[in-house]
């Protein structure tokens, strides 16, 4: 009996117990809600279409009808480069820009084939083709494996696991990447046969140069410099023409157009059962959208390990996009809902007969510059393509195989990243110019699996070197310290402690304390978090919550996260705007390539939010770290020595208390008084 008594006084007294009933209880109560607000999070247009100005109609249709025309030659191109026949390109174009008008978050991104996943796709069906299965069925098997990877990421809000590649690997790997896929059209630029690998194909290319076709060199070559011609007009004269600007945007179009009748009027009177044509043709041959019907479960178990490269190249290139376009115009886009999207519309996408599908640059670039308003476009786009697909075969028939390749050429040379990047890397940290290196050369000229599992493991393996043999130091003086002040501070510090009292930061200011080193694998989680407490306790010039005009951009997921972020904070009056960010660098030893980059990206963001006058202030930055910032080319200066002010250099403060009290910068606005306390407002975050 005695037993049993203290058994149950044990459960009643255990603290984990207690902790997981209670968290239970308040997970219960908030689970039909919840359930409710998620559901609702996977389909933004509920939220955005309410709100939809009819002004706009006109805009999204010119959008929509640009991004259709170009579709129609890089989903052919990017099918060429997947090793499929051109028509599933097209299949491919059209169910994403349908679904992305429910599901996407972004008004400016464009979604369908791509030039790396028509690469990393042709790598998997080169291998996985000797077992008999053919190149189309695998390009449906890796989307549906690409598509279920991004639903388990989004939906479960994963993606802080695509921080584990860093930039300098990401660079690397989409430069060797771009550079196989221009070595891939070299048969179609010049009419020769090569063999397979990048070594093989340099090879055989200066092998075989008394064997040009000198037609297809013509149509090739002709065709990108017209391409580039007509880009370079459209940036000297595009603002002040409006037609060099429509042909500006739609030379790919143009050419394909040029060239499919130049080789129609040759070739149409080649019989072709018997003779070759002039040059190649593509010989597209579009006889309506296929049946629904599911890839097989054998082929899919073949692929979905190797579809993890596609699907990380995929969710990256997506999610970079969508960031740099809804920073550029001024919305937010939601992360874990775009993964969602990519995964949806690469599971169902797969039932038609297409290949794995992300977002893309050039398109979207194209979308923007036409002053889209909103995911509507999508319909148009998506109809248009239906349409090619439907009353274009005839006229696909005769595209020139080099013209397609002019295309792929002019639209990847972009991405290639400029030596000097890396460069960069190698002033400001050999170990990550060592993995930039890794990743470059390896998908070179082995694999781009293999390119991105090298340097990805070489990153982790040195940082668990650097944890195994982290070195401690020895101190001879000890801070006093009060005993009702806490030894560990949180990582998000909201007031400055002295020897005696805590003194709290003005309103317009707010203080953050890096609580480890920043590197790779959570810089952009620090950068999130800083970006997500300003906005919370603080007002910006862009867009104070209270003055928000629906007509200034058509997305509400930004409003819609802010209200939710301030009123988890019990924020209800517009507080002060933002004058100051004061980063705490003193427990940071180490920061990395990336590390830089994620700070460069708060900066930015703080001066869209907040306006020009926000400073980014630093305090207590070791040498070694301040001399990988001035490496990789942000200048810092030291306030109070020799150096003075610099332009557009950020100040390095040695003590917290005078950087956050510094009001040099401070402008006071909103009638929020500037000096009143805020500690039991900031402690609520």
């Amino acid at each position: 009996m005695n037993y049993a008594r203290r058994f149950k006084s044990g459960l009643a007294a255990d603290y984990t117990l207690q902790r997981t009933k209670r968290y239970a209880s308040q997970g219960a109560r908030a689970l039909p809600q919840g359930t409710v607000n998620y559901l609702l999070e996977k389909v933004p247009i509920v939220h955005w279409l309410p709100r939809y100005n009819p002004r706009w109609v006109l805009n999204d249709v010119l959008a929509g009808v640009t991004v259709g025309v170009l579709l129609i030659p890089q989903s052919l191109a990017y099918a060429k480069i997947a090793t499929i026949d051109g028509q599933y390109g097209l299949m491919s174009s059209w169910l994403p820009n349908f679904l992305y008008f429910f599901m996407g978050t972004s008004k400016d991104l464009s979604t369908g084939p791509t030039s790396l996943m028509g690469l990393l796709t042709a790598e998997i069906i080169r291998d996985v083709s000797k077992d008999g299965f053919t190149p189309q069925a695998i390009a449906s098997a890796v989307a549906m494996s690409v598509g279920i990877y991004a639903l388990a990421v989004g939906l479960f809000k994963l993606g802080f696991l695509l921080n584990f590649i860093s930039l300098p690997v990401l660079n690397g790997f989409i430069s060797a990447a771009a550079i196989v896929i221009m070595l891939g059209q070299i048969p179609s630029l010049f009419g020769v046969t090569v063999g397979t690998g990048t070594g093989t194909i340099i090879h055989d290319l200066f092998a075989q140069i008394p064997d040009f076709d000198g037609p297809t060199v013509g149509v090739g070559l002709s065709g990108i410099l017209l391409l580039v011609l007509m880009q370079k007009m459209g940036q000297r004269w595009g603002k002040k023409s409006k037609v060099v600007w429509i042909i500006a945007l739609a030379r790919s179009f143009i050419v394909l157009v040029i060239y499919t009748g130049l080789s129609y009027g040759l070739n149409k009177d080649v019989d072709l059962d018997n003779d070759d044509p002039i040059f190649a043709i593509s010989k597209v041959k579009s006889t309506g959208i296929a049946a629904p019907k599911m890839p097989e479960g054998t082929l899919i178990s073949k692929v979905f390990a190797r579809s993890v490269a596609p699907f990380i190249a995929a969710a990256l290139e997506h999610l970079a996009i969508a960031k740099g376009f809804g920073r550029k115009n001024g919305y937010t886009i939601d992360q874990s809902q775009e993964l969602v999207y990519l995964g949806t519309t690469n599971f169902f996408n797969s039932f038609f007969s297409s290949m794995a599908v992300g977002g893309a640059m050039s398109r979207t670039a194209v979308n923007s510059d036409t002053g889209v308003k909103s995911p509507t476009y999508g319909l148009v786009a998506g109809g248009f393509v239906i349409l090619a697909i439907y009353e274009l075969s005839g006229a696909l028939f005769w595209i020139p195989k080099a013209t397609l390749a002019a295309i792929i050429v002019v639209a990847v040379w972009h991405i290639i990243v400029p030596p000097k990047e890396f460069y960069k890397y190698w002033k400001t940290s050999f170990v990550d110019f060592v993995a930039s290196m890794l990743s470059f050369w390896l998908t070179l000229f082995v694999s781009s699996e293999v390119g991105i599992g090298s340097a990805v493991g070489f990153n982790i393996a040195h940082y668990l070197l650097t944890l195994a043999f982290t070195r401690i130091t020895r101190t001879t003086n000890v801070e006093h310290r009060p005993a009702s002040v806490p030894r560990t501070a949180p990582q998000i510090t909201s007031m400055v402690m002295n020897d005696e009292v805590a003194y709290t930061i003005p309103l317009d200011a707010q203080l953050f304390k890096f609580s480890r080193d920043i590197i790779f694998m959570n810089a952009y989680n620090f950068k999130g978090q800083c970006l997500d407490a300003v906005q919370t306790f603080n007002s910006g010039t862009a867009a104070p919550l209270s003055r928000l005009d629906p007509n200034r951009t058509w997305s509400v997921a930004g409003e819609r996260r802010l209200r939710q972020l301030r009123a988890r904070a019990g924020v209800h009056e517009e507080p002060a705007l933002i004058q100051t960010v004061v980063l705490d660098m003193s427990t940071v030893q180490r920061i990395d390539t990336t590390g830089i980059q994620a700070l460069r990206d708060l900066q930015a963001d703080l001066r869209k939010f907040g306006g020009d006058n926000v400073e980014l202030r630093f305090v207590d930055m070791r040498d070694n770290v301040a001399g990988q910032f001035r490496r990789y080319g942000w200048p810092l200066y030291q306030v109070g020595s020799e150096e003075g002010d610099i332009d557009n250099a950020s100040p390095i403060y040695s003590d917290v208390r005078v950087a956050v009290r510094d009001r040099r910068n401070t402008i006071t606005t909103l009638g929020s008084p500037i000096e009143k306390s805020s500690v039991e407002l900031k402690e609520k975050v």
